[in-house]
């Protein structure tokens, strides 16, 4: 079975080599961070660096316990002194106390380069960049995409079959063709458990796992629609203060994305009625959800992670009284997206259409849909299937090689 090479995130990553930044790589438990860091440990061997000279620490590996004293670590690392650069690789390294004193003494006292990944957004707070002296840049990690899905999945396989495949069972790397639905979801479901113990509620005391595992499958069942702290106290009978610390606590624990709404008259980002979308939906798939599995709140969610993993900066559209599902923004590039699962009936199509007509100004405009078309141009936008819209990377990628 062919090795899936994250070619876009080892690409970041080699921009910042050697370069005086602290490299945060950031990720869901499990989505393949430290895949990733040994894929490019292996291109640093492979560039000539001495393996001695490359110390890699992985924080939830019992034997390396004693290091969760920041200064133990320290020691050790500096024990490891010659006359060449050192790369630094420390894998969960929120399960350090003290971490980022431990990685800003590193960089004063050593020739280093220096990498860490954790699974939790609450790394790049204020509190914690302000302790962090010097630069530092994060390199977001999101599960397999759909082509290098395609690549672990028999990618010679029906591409339909594989498409329905990875929206049914997301893209956590461990997936396998020859495993059984009941295998994946009992996966995907331990995954969710150890983010509820690991990143959720080892961050503060007092916090009940029951009810943030309540909100966990309240988020999954509403993906695509507008959350709030009091939608989840009055669906989930707890005080809105309870709601709003899990919401956000869930959200840093990088099992949902927060998307804000921009409006587009006013040219201000809102900061009511945010949409959450999911990181894996897998992980969605996986729970007993009481809600409707709606199809076009999923395709949805997939256009969503595909846009981040394109880089692009996310939000919601409103104009007027009419909504947008995503403005998506990349340097002076402006793309204005819509997403439904399909277009059979002729009031659909006009009332997805419809936002468009309202747009003033530069910018594409693309209608996503799971039907089987070809891709079509009319005078509001391009309508294009869902697999060609996905596949589009591949194609970029493989033209430039």
């Amino acid at each position: 079975m062919e090795e899936v090479w994250r070619r876009q995130y080892l690409d970041e990553i080699l921009k910042f080599k050697d370069q005086d930044v602290i490299k945060i790589i950031t990720g869901i438990r499990r989505c393949g961070k430290s895949t990733l860091l040994f894929q490019y440990m292996q291109m640093l061997k492979d560039s000539g660096v001495d393996p001695d000279n490359i110390l890699y620490y992985n924080m939830e590996s019992m034997r390396n316990d004693r290091f969760r004293d920041g200064k133990a670590l320290y020691d050790e690392i500096i024990s490891k002194k010659n006359t060449e650069k050192i790369y630094i690789i420390i894998d969960e390294v929120q399960f350090i106390n003290g971490w980022e004193r431990v990685v800003n003494s590193l960089k004063i006292d050593l020739d280093c380069d220096i990498y860490v990944t954790g699974s939790n957004a609450y790394m790049l707070s204020t509190e914690i960049s302000t302790l962090l002296t010097g630069r530092n840049i994060e390199i977001g990690v999101l599960p397999l995409s759909y082509n290098e899905f395609c690549i672990i999945n028999d990618k010679e396989s029906e591409r339909t079959r594989l498409f329905d495949s990875y929206l049914h069972y997301g893209g956590m790397p461990f997936i396998r063709p020859d495993y059984s639905e009941e295998v994946i979801f009992q996966r995907l479901d331990e995954i969710k458990s150890d983010i509820i113990l690991k990143d959720i509620c080892s961050r503060k005391e007092r916090i009940d796992s029951v009810k943030v595992r309540k909100v966990i499958d309240y988020m999954f069942s509403e993906i695509g629609n507008s959350i709030s702290a009091g939608n989840i106290a009055d669906s989930l009978k707890i005080s809105p203060s309870t709601a709003s610390d899990y919401l956000n606590i869930i959200t840093e624990s990088l099992l949902f994305y927060r998307v804000e709404r921009y409006d587009l008259k006013g040219k201000t980002i809102l900061k009511t009625e945010a949409k959450y979308y999911c990181s894996d939906l897998g992980m969605r798939n996986a729970q007993p959800l009481k809600a409707d599995r709606d199809s076009g709140k999923v395709l949805e969610n997939l256009v969503y992670l595909e846009l981040r993993r394109r880089g692009y900066r996310v939000y919601v559209g409103t104009i007027g009284q009419l909504e947008i599902d995503f403005i998506a923004l990349k340097g002076e590039e402006r793309k204005y997206i819509q997403v439904c699962q399909t277009l059979s009936n002729d009031e659909t199509k006009k009332r997805e259409l419809r936002p468009f007509r309202k747009i003033v100004g530069e910018g594409s405009r693309l209608l996503i849909t799971a039907d089987p078309i070809s891709i079509t141009r009319t005078e509001e936008a391009t309508i294009q299937n869902i697999i060609d819209f996905l596949e589009e990377s591949n194609r970029k990628s493989m033209s430039e090689d």
